[in-house]
């Protein structure tokens, strides 16, 4: 018994100090009254002094937070979308929007900003693993579909994978890519859908040609293994090995597939993109040049959808910045070409344009997650960034010592997708020399004008760069020439003065 109670005494001393305060269990209630919810923790010690235990009152801390309950007027609010659909309308307007927890949720969110047409991802575009497609929620999608009267067949565009490069040298690399288009190409023929667009790729480190082949190659496969669907390949801005800057390129690419697949090959007009590339979509003349072009050089038959986007970059920068319609470098005449363009008729036409907006500034918190909604053009955008023309300042003592300015938080705000359909749908028979259409223009104009000022700077600033490096370089290689010229003279007039 001494052996035991020693051992005891001996762990008891260990985790018993004079002094200790010990919690018990913190009991918590929650009180609701009205809006606000009120919490008590009711907290209960034990100390100890000189080995006496002594049981002290119970310490209760109310903490009341401020909690907003939905009633039914926010729930049935929430429920109404931020506009009505517009039916009956020649062109098809809407946006990319969120499929998140099940591509059936697309077509809801859709017909919260009054979109004809949508777009979507049917899986996550950042990771090659995804599960497959449910058949509860291809069931949802379908009927969803039917009862809200959309045509999924012609009216839903499907966006892929960012990770996706047909045009990839390394084997498996390759492989990788197109078992992921090929399972996005599956999902459509599952859903009814008949059209996807996606990226042409990039030629990376090999030639243009041999890229051009292999993407071709690998869309035949595709098109062999699938019966209905059809892959839109998306014109691009042409930066760096970009596939898909040029309209000759398209030409290549479909040269290369088998004639019997051509009535399942489609392009897709990005507006900021085929701007950023140096073509003229905003003039008049311009716009009809560009499309006779691509009909000389691919032919408009191909021509199966458009992103509408405006540039926040001049024409021909090559760099893929999205705008809100009407405030970039493109303007609103360009939407008003496209808007009353017979060749767009029944197309899907797809917003991509910036919803990010200050909490203040938003219209209405969003109803559902729209996370993946801005994930098209912010992928985009990443792709080049805004600041890599700008120099960095150098910090000066002061600058040091200031602390940073608190950046606003920002939500997506699909209002604003609901507002530009609504914009653009009221293009379609505006004559563009009315005070109407003048009014809108300018003040859209006016609205972007210190974004359009501050990349024409930067525009400005890269191109002197280049002129200058051109001009250094060829001045480098006119001296060489000359030095070996003069290299050349002086051996012939040793060569002579040897001679007897």
């Amino acid at each position: 018994m001494c052996r035991k109670f020693r051992a005891c005494l001996r762990l008891t001393e260990k985790w018993l100090n004079p002094n200790r305060i010990r919690r018990s269990q913190v009991s918590r209630t929650k009180v609701k009254t009205g809006f606000e919810e009120e919490s008590e923790l009711s907290i209960s010690t034990e100390s100890e002094k000189n080995g006496a235990i002594k049981q002290e009152v119970p310490e209760v801390v109310t903490a009341k937070t401020t909690k907003k309950r939905k009633t039914k007027a926010d729930k049935e609010a929430e429920a109404m979308p931020l506009r009505p659909r517009t039916q009956g309308l020649r062109m098809f307007v809407g946006a990319h929007v969120s499929a998140a927890k099940g591509v059936f949720n697309a077509v809801n969110n859709s017909m919260q900003i009054g979109g004809n047409a949508f777009a979507l991802f049917l899986k996550s575009q950042r990771k090659w693993d995804n599960p497959a497609l449910q058949d509860d929620h291809r069931d949802q999608f379908c009927q969803s579909c039917s009862e809200q009267e959309y045509n999924a067949a012609k009216h839903v565009l499907p966006h892929g994978s960012y990770l996706v490069n047909l045009a990839q040298e390394d084997n498996a690399k390759a492989k990788q890519a197109y078992n992921s288009f090929l399972d996005d190409l599956q999902r459509c023929e599952a859903l009814g859908i008949n059209l996807y667009n996606f990226h042409p790729g990039s030629a990376g480190q090999t030639t243009l040609p041999s890229a051009l082949t292999r993407l071709a190659k690998a869309l035949t496969n595709a098109l062999a293994a699938t019966s209905t669907v059809t892959p839109v390949l998306e014109t691009m801005c042409g930066q760096g090995t970009t596939i898909g800057g040029s309209l000759n390129e398209f030409r290549d690419i479909i040269a290369q597939i088998p004639k019997e697949h051509h009535s399942r090959i489609g392009i897709c007009i990005d507006t900021c993109h085929s701007h950023a590339a140096g073509y003229d979509l905003a003039s008049p003349t311009g716009f009809k040049a560009f499309l006779k072009e691509f009909d000389e050089v691919i032919g408009l038959q191909f021509l199966r959808a458009l992103h509408l986007n405006d540039s926040k970059t001049p024409r021909g920068s090559h760099r893929d910045l999205h705008a809100n319609i009407g405030t970039g470098f493109l303007g609103l005449r360009a939407f008003h070409n496209i808007m009353n363009e017979p060749t767009f008729e029944d197309m899907p036409m797809i917003l991509e344009t910036p919803i990010d907006r200050p909490v203040s500034n938003a219209s209405r918190p969003p109803t559902t997650d729209t996370s993946s909604a801005t994930a098209a053009h912010e992928a985009c955008a990443s792709e080049d960034s805004e600041s890599d023309l700008s120099e960095p300042e150098k910090p000066t003592k002061k600058s040091k010592a200031k602390a940073k300015k608190p950046t606003a938080r920002l939500i997506a705000d699909p209002s604003v997708w609901a507002n530009e359909i609504s914009l653009l749908e009221s293009l379609i028979g505006m004559d563009p020399e009315s005070l109407e259409f003048r009014s809108l223009e300018a003040n859209l104009a006016d609205e972007g004008r210190e974004m359009r000022e501050k990349h024409q700077e930067q525009h400005d600033r890269k191109v002197e760069a280049e002129e200058k490096k051109k001009k250094k370089a060829a001045e480098k290689g006119q001296k060489s020439l000359m030095d070996m010229m003069k290299g050349s003279s002086a051996g012939k007039g040793k060569k002579k003065t040897a001679d007897p």
